[in-house]
């Protein structure tokens, strides 16, 4: 459920995912919340949570707020926020289940007046959880730990006020991790109605992820419960006959992919996806010959068995290859300084110029004497006074 990212969060901007509507009327108004509830954390955010409030407030005095859920969860902090403030609201909020309330979206739906789940719908509760990257100390893993087991128990306290069972039921709940049909969401107290008017929901397996009313769920299809599975099942196209359709032509969408087909090798992958196979194989060959032609363009003469290693034998980005160059320019100016003052030192030895004594101090009286008469006798024959 949460997933704090980092050891201080940052006050981003996440992009909307809710919908408000306000209905003709001006006294009603829904909110959808399809799909994840929020791709990144509200721990530490206070931006996003701002401006779900301030689009609530947007809505005016509405005496009815219906929310419609068809989510598989997401940030626990998001939705604790989105529930506090739906049950602050004056309106009366009626959640309607149309597909999948599971992990996170359960929180919202607790804190509505009122929930009704359609009769095929699906509830889900399992055990929280915090997604952690970096590097963390003891002390700092210990208040993660702390701060997990406080948004547990606030979860298990909101449920048992939802469902009237108590707080150690509900947890066993959770740590089981439970999925009920509307009717057992309703036996257990977290559904208040179930709708049998309600549009029947679309449970798909989209290679291998479990699909409901389009949304995904981020869950693998195996590792739904069977009576979701086998709704998935009932809703799969009766065989045709043998001579209508050949068995190595499946049947693809109006995207031209692959519908419900489990995906084992690369040759699945893209007859299920062949649009997207095509756009990835034409992007690695322009990423490709892009890189290729840069290590041409940095290559230096006489370098030109090292740039046949990195395009083909062994590959590198064009990068690396020119600090390759770079650090090999320097090496060869470094051995040619220490060959050229090798040199130096032998041709001066050679000449005996090492042999050759320090000139005598400038202080040294005769030879200033003699030098002084030498430049003046200069002087006066160049009519310097």
């Amino acid at each position: 459920m949460g997933k704090p990212s980092s050891k201080t969060a940052p006050k981003t901007v996440n992009n909307k995912f809710w919908k408000f509507r306000n209905l003709a009327d001006g006294q009603k108004a829904e909110l959808f919340l399809y799909g994840d509830i929020s791709e990144t954390s509200w721990w530490g955010d206070e931006v996003t949570p701002k401006q779900f409030a301030d689009d609530l407030a947007a809505l005016g005095d509405v005496t009815e707020i219906t929310v419609y859920i068809n989510s598989g969860g997401g940030d626990v902090f998001a939705a604790q926020a989105i529930g506090n403030q739906l049950e602050r609201n004056a309106a009366t909020v009626t959640v309607h289940i149309d597909g999948l309330c599971a992990s996170a979206a359960t929180i919202v739906a607790c804190h509505a007046d009122k929930v009704v789940a359609a009769a095929d719908s699906t509830y889900m509760v399992h055990p929280v959880s915090m997604g952690l990257c970096g590097y963390l100390t003891a002390d700092e893993m210990r208040n993660y730990l702390k701060a997990l087991d406080t948004t547990r128990e606030s979860i298990v306290s909101l449920y048992a006020k939802k469902t009237g069972h108590d707080a150690d039921e509900c947890a066993k709940w959770m740590d089981e991790t439970n999925w009920w049909t509307a009717d057992e969401a309703k036996e257990n107290g977290f559904v208040d109605e179930v709708d049998d008017a309600e549009e029947e929901a679309v449970v798909e397996n989209r290679s291998g992820v479990l699909f409901i009313n389009s949304v995904g769920t981020h869950l693998p299809f195996n590792e739904a419960p069977e009576f979701v599975r086998n709704r998935a099942k009932a809703k799969t196209p009766a065989a045709r006959p043998e001579n209508n359709r050949p068995a190595e032509q499946p049947e693809h969408n109006d995207h031209g992919e692959v519908k419900d087909m489990e995906i084992k090798t690369k040759d699945d992958l893209r007859k299920a996806y062949p649009d997207m196979v095509a756009q990835i194989e034409n992007e690695a060959t322009v990423a490709e010959r892009t890189r290729i032609k840069e290590i041409e363009d940095s290559t230096l003469p006489g370098a030109e068995a090292e740039a046949a290693a990195a395009k083909f034998e062994k590959p590198v980005d064009s990068t690396t290859f020119a600090k390759t160059m770079i650090a090999a320019v320097k090496a060869k100016q470094q051995a040619q300084s220490k060959t050229y003052l090798a040199q130096a030192q032998a041709a001066a030895q050679n000449s005996g110029a090492n042999d050759i004594g320090n000139p005598p101090p400038a202080d040294h009286e005769p030879e200033n004497a003699e030098n002084k008469a030498f430049l003046n006798a200069i002087h006066k024959a160049n009519g310097v006074k």
